[in-house]
């Protein structure tokens, strides 16, 4: 068959794609970017469209010409600088229902999660009702898959928080710990996709896919925290409501700022109400019981890469909102102090420009800090960074070389500052 994965490599996409592929399927996926996906799997073709923008039938028609299935993994956990949910999950799957049915694609699978329904309270749940309730009334011979909580080789959302919450040293902080999850492995949601595309009997039907046991939440984490191959925690910590409410509102603000944190509202909400389903409807589609788990865990040996990736994803927001205030901080000193700074350099070679070296000082300091609080200027922040520090060092050395020997070491510790720098940007890749 030929088939248009959407999402094609994402955390379900991308075991869609690839089982597929396998099962000797000729696999389109589509994305943001089609060079990420066809680094990642490069046995795909790829197409690059940003699916928020196809609103309407003929926005999808030239798209889909010549497919024989669809399937939607496609996403977006919360609206905010880079995403906007309703767009991706509503509106435009709508319209790709109905351009389905234009152009008789006739076969429709759609990954949609366990508590999604048109009257849910967030935007991620309520859209994918809003797709689900289309699906189900169009012409389309359609299935209907709703996955609990997702177990996969990656992170994303709330398994991104959960590994977050493992890597935690010594001392566990939980919220909302007793909460029942239902987990599903990815590659037990690619088998029912797998399976529906060939089979008849599965047309027309909507099942959750979830383990057949529930567990506490935070059990969940002990059980990620084992695999991850760390000690049991010294002991938890339940936390108090209003703090996860702190750390999710200035989640959210970094969302409008482009930062798809996995401790914005979306996720905790989901969390907090509990993540389960119908065991016997996942059993009905795979002929048996979904891994659980312990066992989905097992089956997907840990590497130090994971562990590498569940820390740094921990440090990653604490280290560049130091880096961010520390720009922000040496920007505004030098405005408060700016005749005292300018002091400095009169008496040196360059004496004549103190002010405007001093004012071009500020203002990169300044576009540094705001450049890296944008997630999608961060990158281009970073290495300004660097090389204004490499600058700054150049000319600290030709003006004022003593301070190569000060005992507070001015000079030395801006070499570690650029080391930092250089740490963050291979953590700015998300795929």
């Amino acid at each position: 068959m030929r088939i248009l994965v959407l999402g094609g490599y994402g955390l379900i996409g991308a075991a869609l794609s690839r089982r597929l592929i396998a099962d000797g399927h000729e696999v389109t996926g589509l994305g943001r970017k089609a060079s990420v996906g066809a680094r990642l799997i490069p046995a795909a073709a790829w197409k690059s469209v940003d699916i928020a923008r196809l609103t309407t039938t003929q926005d999808w028609l030239p798209i889909i010409t010549d497919f024989d299935a669809v399937v939607n993994a496609s996403g977006a956990l919360q609206s905010g600088g880079r995403d906007n949910v309703t767009a991706v999950q509503s509106t435009a799957i709508i319209a790709l229902i109905n351009a389905c049915e234009t152009a008789d694609v006739s076969r429709f699978i759609q990954i949609s999660a366990t508590m999604a329904a048109i009257d849910a309270d967030t935007d991620f749940m309520r859209s994918k009702g809003e797709a689900d309730t289309h699906l189900r009334t169009s012409k389309l011979a359609w299935t209907l898959f709703r996955p609990g909580l997702v177990i996969a080789p990656g992170a994303y959302g709330g398994t991104a928080l959960l590994r977050m919450l493992a890597a935690l040293p010594g001392i566990g902080l939980m919220a909302f710990g007793d909460r029942r999850i239902q987990s599903i492995g990815v590659d037990d949601i690619a088998a029912a996709v797998s399976t529906a595309l060939v089979s008849l009997r599965l047309v027309g039907v909507e099942a959750d896919l979830v383990e057949d046991n529930d567990q506490r939440l935070t059990d969940v984490v002990v059980a990620i925290r084992r695999w991850l191959g760390w000690p049991d925690y010294a002991f938890i910590l339940n936390l108090p409501r209003w703090v996860t409410s702190v750390a999710v509102m200035f989640a959210d603000m970094a969302g409008q700022l482009g930062w798809r944190s996995p401790l914005r509202g979306n996720a905790v909400k989901v969390l907090d109400r509990g993540i389960f389903g119908n065991a016997v409807d996942t059993r009905v589609v795979l002929g048996r019981s979904a891994l659980s788990l312990v066992e989905t865990l097992a089956a997907t040996p840990t590497t130090i890469a994971d562990r590498w990736h569940a820390r740094l994803s921990l440090a990653f927001p604490i280290v560049l909102t130091g880096l961010i205030l520390f720009w922000l901080v040496s920007g505004l000193i030098a405005v408060f102090q700016f005749s005292e700074a300018a002091r400095v350099l009169n008496d040196s070679a360059v004496g004549p420009l103190a002010g405007r070296m001093v004012a071009g000082g500020i203002a990169a300091d300044l576009a540094i800090a705001i450049g890296l609080a944008f997630r999608r200027t961060t990158a281009l922040a970073l290495k300004s960074a660097i090389g204004l520090t490499l600058v700054y060092l150049a000319l600290g050395s030709w003006l004022t070389p003593e301070l190569w020997i000060d005992p507070l070491g001015p000079f030395a510790k801006s070499t570690a500052l650029i080391l930092f720098h250089l740490m963050l940007l291979p953590l700015l890749e998300e795929r």
